[in-house]
């Protein structure tokens, strides 16, 4: 009862609140407003936003909504007020008392900012709110876990809790009979080192973020209502499963550093997903994931194995920045692919049937790897946009058979010339890029090559002479050279 002597202490004179039998004497108010009045603040009168304090209530003084925004020492009446829909509470020394209970109306309770007067445990009271729709609890000092009674939260929608340092427990019995939840955020929970396994009993959970906990495993599996997942910046997490969700689009998984193996399957709905910045990452697999389109592993350079079955609609790959130095050859599964980035891996050579296994490729993203030497060959005679920057390769002899190709770029290279050849890809070839290499000449016939409109060879090895007649010669063709 430490708070209602604080209470006492700062209002001696001015608050009368009435304790009969252990319990607040709700008698001495007409109405609720009433309850409401007796606040050592102005509490003005209407709608308000989320920065100031308001009450709003009917013509027979029901109050439905009260919000205290900075104000300290608001009035225990508060616990009067029995037609009370909407709680919230930022900035106060508002404790929770048993008689949370007579708020038999309340359908959402925010509570953020508590100056550490809310105690370790929720008393069991709080299960009582049986019309309760949406809580949340943020900032807050001393809270350690929730009570066992939320198993009466029967209409509980929305459940989050963010910045609570102590929180460190969910109790698993009373977690897994919400059964209407959907909305489900634990954010920056620090002392909260597991997940109730009977997180899978919630068969309307359509939203999950889990964000700075210390938890070091996460099983989900069949949720058929859940859409959404996002998993960052838990420290400890080392494994990670997701199967039978029948109607997850989206996934994100970034920035657990010790997080090692991740396993997806049986997403039927999956759309996109990205696993960022995952330093320990060693395995990602895929399995039956019917829908997705775009996957994106990027900044995890210890992955040393993914694997893809039967992921027929996919579009996009970014697997990027993450030390590979050999082709994952289950890439070469992924038909319908189109655009693969693989951008500052460590590569050096690409399988030999990489263009007849990936018929639909059309842009491929090399950049930054170890390859010298010839371009690839066979030629990748369905790739539009070819990006090779920052590698070694000395040679572009053979890219005449690049038929399909509109976009080259093979700055930052080796390349010494630029074989006539490359005429033959006149039709299709609209812009060239090779900066930054080694040539000492350019065929005056590249400026008859009908669709090249850009073309860039700046720093190279190019007399001055033959630069200012070629830009002359480009000029006349209307083309942007750059030499």
């Amino acid at each position: 009862m430490k708070i209602l002597t604080l209470l006492f202490i700062v209002y001696p004179l001015s608050i009368n609140i009435q304790i009969c039998n252990g319990e607040i004497d709700c008698s001495i108010y007409n109405n609720d407003l009433h309850a409401i009045d007796v606040n050592q603040f102005y509490i003005p009168a209407s709608w308000g936003p989320n920065n100031y304090t308001y009450v709003n209530y009917d013509n027979y003084f029901r109050v439905t909504e009260f919000c205290v925004f900075n104000d300290l020492n608001p009035s225990l009446s508060v616990y009067c007020v029995q037609n009370l829909e909407q709680l919230r509470l930022v900035n106060t020394n508002l404790t929770i008392l048993p008689e949370i209970k007579n708020f038999q109306r309340l359908q959402s309770l925010i509570i953020d900012t508590d100056n550490g007067v809310i105690d370790q445990h929720l008393p069991s009271e709080i299960g009582q709110l049986g019309s309760l729709l949406a809580l949340k609890l943020s900032n807050i000092t001393y809270l350690e876990d929730l009570p066992n009674e939320i198993e009466y939260w029967t209409k509980l929608q929305s459940l989050i809790l963010i910045g609570i340092p102590n929180f460190n427990k969910i109790p698993d019995e009373g977690f897994g009979k919400l059964s209407q939840l959907t909305e489900l955020r634990f954010i920056d929970l620090p002392n909260l080192s597991n997940i109730p396994s009977t997180i899978n009993n919630l068969q309307s959970l359509q939203q999950l973020e889990i964000n700075k906990t210390n938890i070091n495993s996460l099983d989900l599996e069949s949720l058929y209502s859940l859409k959404s997942i996002l998993i960052s910046l838990n420290p400890n997490l080392i494994s990670l499963n997701m199967k039978n969700l029948s109607l997850v689009a989206t996934i994100s998984v970034t920035y657990n550093q010790q997080l090692k193996t991740i396993t997806l399957e049986n997403l039927p709905k999956l759309y996109t997903s990205e696993f960022y910045s995952l330093s320990s990452l060693e395995e990602i697999s895929f399995e039956n994931v019917l829908s997705l389109s775009t996957i994106s592993i990027v900044s995890n350079p210890k992955l040393k194995s993914i694997s893809f079955i039967n992921i027929p609609t996919i579009k996009s790959l970014i697997l990027s920045e993450c030390e590979l130095t050999t082709f994952p050859e289950s890439i070469l599964t992924l038909k319908s692919l189109q655009t693969l980035n693989m951008k500052s891996n460590k590569l050096s050579a690409l399988p030999l049937t990489f263009s007849t296994d990936l018929p639909n490729l059309k842009i491929l993203n090399l950049e930054n790897n170890q390859f010298q030497g010839y371009i690839f060959q066979p030629p990748l005679i369905y790739v539009r946009e070819l990006y090779l920057n920052d590698n070694s390769f000395t040679f572009i002899d053979g890219i005449g058979k690049y038929k399909s190709l509109s976009i080259l770029q093979l700055n930052k290279n080796q390349i010494s010339s630029i074989p006539l050849e490359i005429t033959g890809i006149s039709p299709t070839l609209t812009r060239l890029f090779i900066e930054n290499n080694l040539l000492t000449d350019i065929q005056y016939s590249m400026v008859n090559m009908r669709s090249l409109n850009v073309f860039y060879a700046r720093n190279n090895s190019i007399p001055l002479e033959k630069r200012t007649a070629l830009e002359q010669l480009f000029a006349r063709a209307r083309k942007a050279f750059h030499v």
